[in-house]
């Protein structure tokens, strides 16, 4: 199974765009820092305003380097108020990507970030710039750090999430991983905004690869739900196969919904349906499923097994169809309910799906066969005569697994049909 994702790192390394606000002189007096909260440059310290003054004239004059000293020397100087480190971090940012210096970049913006000064509304764009410092140098866990600080600030942000998510990814973090994914997609929900496919199918691969079964059937259920296109339905469904012990029976109720929701793809697929179906004494599903394989391009008539899939259709349908009245009588003579399940089979392979699901009835009724398997397969009849009441109300009936889960995928399939 191919599962990809749009999600890279990439997408977190925010330019780190944070711009220093002016702090320019008029009488050799430093100027609040503009769209700061509340900070006057008033309350700068004695030692440190000429410092200030003196680091201002050499940035004007491209001296960043000499600029840069002169607030190093007034860190030394030590006893610095809060109104000196604000303003000392803001010019910092400025000078640091003049001089393109990441270390001295991130000491101020960290700086910043934690002064009383900076308005909320900018705090979480200095983390952001935090976080894209941290992976530049690979440190995955410093920048997942500030992504769940970043969360907190702004619960509401999807791309919060994704990008957690990928982090926690990175770091084999899988249940965080996921639970982030899901964030993401709910948040978006709530804005009103359709969640990425990406997400979806992002979360199922996690979820697979990590084997974590639960969150398989919900990452897959979801991803149909809002996605109900060919690729993902093969996906959710071959993921639904492999984590059960499969047989022929339960292949052919897979089969079938692939079958449905076009999402049968390739030689092997088709081969598969079509020996399965030839399998359980199905000439009429396994002629029909075979054309279509032919038809689509999936199977070649010049190879051999196929001209063999032919001649083992041709010898044995001729006799089914003609068989179909006797096989009806005795089904409705018999004691059990087995014969009428066989029978449901054979009108569900001729796509007669009225008499189908009469007959399914009836092996409910008479007794001895697998509900859950009699149940789908009412509901899949239903679904496929368009009695979208009758087949919701029989796939809700089937309990235990492994039918259970694949008469849930049924019911989001119904419940997508017009």
């Amino acid at each position: 199974m191919m599962l990809t994702s749009r999600l890279a790192l990439a997408a977190i390394l925010a330019a780190v765009a944070v711009t220093a606000p002016a702090v320019a002189a008029k009488k050799a007096e430093p100027a609040a820092a503009a769209a700061t909260g509340g900070v006057d440059a008033k309350n700068i310290s004695k030692p440190v305003r000429p410092l200030l003054q003196a680091a201002q004239k050499l940035e004007a004059a491209g001296d960043a380097a000499g600029a840069l000293a002169q607030l190093r020397t007034a860190e030394a100087a030590g006893n610095l108020n809060s109104t000196d480190v604000f303003f000392i971090s803001q010019m910092k940012l400025g000078l640091a990507n003049k001089l393109k210096d990441n270390k001295v970049l991130e000491e101020a913006i960290k700086a910043s970030a934690n002064s009383e000064f900076l308005p909320a509304t900018e705090k979480p764009k200095y983390i952001k710039n935090l976080a894209a410092l941290a992976l530049q140098r690979d440190d995955y866990n410093g920048a997942t750090q500030y992504y769940e600080q970043l969360a907190v600030m702004t619960p509401n942000d999807a791309d919060i999430f994704t990008n957690l998510a990928v982090l926690y990814s990175r770091q084999k973090q899988n249940p965080q991983a996921i639970a982030s994914l899901q964030k993401a997609i709910n948040a978006s929900k709530a804005a009103g905004k359709k969640p990425e496919e990406a997400l979806y199918r992002t979360e199922l691969k996690i979820a697979v690869d990590s084997k974590m079964a639960a969150q398989i059937q919900t990452a897959s259920t979801d991803l149909v739900t809002a996605y109900p296109n060919p690729v993902n339905w093969r996906d959710a469904l071959l993921v639904y196969r492999d984590s059960i012990k499969s047989d022929d029976q339960t292949n052919l109720d897979i089969f079938r919904l692939m079958d449905s929701a076009a999402a049968l793809n390739g030689e092997r697929d088709y081969a598969e349906y079509v020996e399965t179906a030839i399998g359980k004494g199905l000439p009429g599903e396994a002629k029909t499923v075979l054309a279509e394989g032919v038809q689509k391009g999936a199977l070649s008539s010049s190879k051999p097994y196929i001209a063999e899939y032919n001649r083992s259709i041709a010898t044995r349908i001729v006799a089914d169809k003609a068989g179909l009245a006797g096989v009806d009588r005795e089904a409705r003579a018999a004691a059990t309910g087995k014969v009428a399940l066989g029978q449901g089979d054979a009108y569900f392979g001729y796509a007669d799906y009225a008499k189908a699901a009469d007959m399914y009835r009836l092996a409910l009724t008479k007794g001895g066969v697998d509900a859950a398997t009699a149940n789908l397969r009412l509901g899949a009849s239903l679904a496929k005569a368009g009695d979208k009441a009758g087949a919701t109300t029989a796939l809700q009936l089937v309990k235990g697994s492994p039918r259970e889960m694949l008469a849930t995928y049924w019911l989001i399939w119904v419940g997508q049909k017009a």
